[in-house]
């Protein structure tokens, strides 16, 4: 009986990743997109999705609070809001992500 509910969630998984990512391709409303970055069960539509966004308080809120270490990194590498930039280079959880917002505060010229 598990081998079947697993069955049944791997395919309705395959299937709604594969709705959701042609949905994605064929988006070009920000405000959808932003929905796609921040809502979306998969990590890899996520991270797509952010590459698209340059929507700076949609970008920090990505960068903040993601659960995807590489998606949080996506936002942070477009980032350009010190304050954001600064927090995470100081207290975020993650040593990569502190040090990823940190070279992005170097860069910006802002440390």
């Amino acid at each position: 009986m598990v081998h079947l509910i697993d069955s049944y969630k791997k395919k309705f998984s395959r299937e709604k990743y594969e709705k959701d990512i042609e949905a994605l391709k064929n988006e070009n409303d920000s405000e959808k997109l932003a929905d796609f970055a921040l809502n979306n069960d998969f990590s890899n539509i996520r991270l797509e999705a952010t590459n698209r966004i340059n929507d700076e308080s949609v970008l920090a809120e990505i960068a903040q609070k993601d659960s995807n270490k590489k998606v949080r990194i996506e936002a942070i590498k477009k980032l350009h809001n010190e304050f954001v930039l600064a927090d995470l280079a100081s207290n975020d959880s993650n040593k990569v992500i502190r040090q990823f917002a940190s070279e992005r505060l170097a860069e910006l010229g802002l440390r």
